[in-house]
């Protein structure tokens, strides 16, 4: 039996984008809303096919990744280049006035528990299953209808899985983090030119399983060394406007707030992002990641320009303080001149810590 195609081959056939040149001019159009000094940097004919025929050995370079993700909402990198199931596509949404199926009341079950009783200190994530304590015999003993804000958070994580494309695990492990605000995704995209300036940009897919709206995210930004005062400004292509709030600024640390608006609302999602100016590296070449709240989807992108590698790793540091190694999930290259590196983590919980260090070797003057 033949092996399943790409999804992103079958993507492109059902929006008729499968040739090189029409690819091409589908990727500039979406590379123009993200950087335009990416346009015309679309992989080349003998790359295109690669992609689509299934031989490509791990990810596109970051830069194709998010063009990719751009022209094809709803699904990331990782997504495009697995094998796509038969009769995946096209999958008929439900009624939201049709009776739920069993699946569906077991879903609004455990969000009206942990509705109910919410968990305080830290909470399994990033398992297949979930016990939900008495969940079952709370249904089958009382047959009430759950609240209007566990069906009204049960339809939004069902569409939520539609168009994210999410399996039934993942829904479930959302569940139980009712009560959270969870980042589905946080990608940084991290560059260095030659004299070590930095350009830090952040974008955060932000899923409110709150029962307020969230309309302000702190956060804040620290560098060893810097040019000048650290900028901080909005990514222009996001979901919701944001405005940056500056509470405290030294010379290499900048607290601040994002305000979000309109502001997320109970059980909905959106991508969000700043972009931070003015750091630099010198001697030490590594970045720290602390983790503020349940992050599904981490994602570190670095490229530093006119330089080879000695080496690179990554870790992983836990709330109790103990540490493991990441580095089976890190990919580096050089391209060019240039030294790329590409760390990916999932299931991460507040206090937790991700670190990527680097050795340069600089080219000589």
């Amino acid at each position: 039996m033949a092996n399943p195609p790409v999804r992103l081959k079958v993507l492109l056939r059902e929006k008729h984008w499968q040739t090189h040149q029409t690819f091409c001019g589908e990727y500039d159009k979406a590379a123009k809303g993200i950087d335009p000094g990416l346009v015309g940097s679309w992989p080349s004919r003998a790359q295109f096919h690669r992609w689509l025929s299934g031989d490509l050995k791990g990810l596109p370079y970051p830069h194709h990744c998010r063009v990719l993700e751009k022209m094809l909402p709803g699904w990331t990198a990782e997504q495009l280049f697995e094998p796509c199931p038969p009769k995946e596509s096209n999958q008929p949404q439900s009624d939201p006035d049709e009776p739920m199926p069993p699946d569906v009341a077991e879903l609004l079950t455990t969000l009206e528990h942990h509705i109910d009783t919410p968990e305080i200190g830290e909470i399994s994530w990033g398992t297949t299953t979930r016990t939900i304590p008495a969940a079952k015999a709370r249904r089958a003993a009382t047959r009430a209808a759950t609240s209007d804000h566990a069906q009204d958070l049960g339809r939004r994580l069902l569409d939520l899985q539609r168009e994210r494309r999410l399996n039934d695990d993942d829904i479930t492990e959302l569940a139980g983090l009712t009560g959270h605000v969870v980042e589905l995704a946080k990608t940084i995209d991290l560059e260095i030119a030659a004299d070590g300036a930095a350009r830090l940009e952040y974008r955060f897919d932000l899923l409110n399983l709150g029962d307020k709206p969230q309309a302000r995210m702190s956060r804040e930004v620290w560098f060893e060394h810097t040019s000048g005062p650290l900028v901080i400004k909005p990514v222009p292509d996001i979901d919701r406007r944001i405005a940056i709030q500056r509470i405290h600024d030294t010379t290499n640390l900048a607290k601040f707030a994002f305000q979000i608006s309109p502001p997320l609302r109970p059980g909905e999602w959106a991508r969000v992002g700043y972009v931070c100016e003015g750091g630099k590296f010198d001697l030490n070449h590594y970045w720290r990641e602390a983790m503020p709240r349940y992050c599904r989807r981490y994602e570190i992108n670095v490229r530093q320009r006119h330089v080879d590698l000695g080496g690179c790793t990554a870790s992983e540091e836990h709330p109790d303080g103990s540490e493991n190694s990441a580095t089976d999930s890190l990919v580096w290259d050089i391209d060019g001149r240039d030294a790329v590196m590409s760390l990916t983590r999932d299931h991460l919980r507040p206090n937790q810590f991700v670190t990527l260090r680097w050795e340069p070797i600089r080219e000589p003057a």
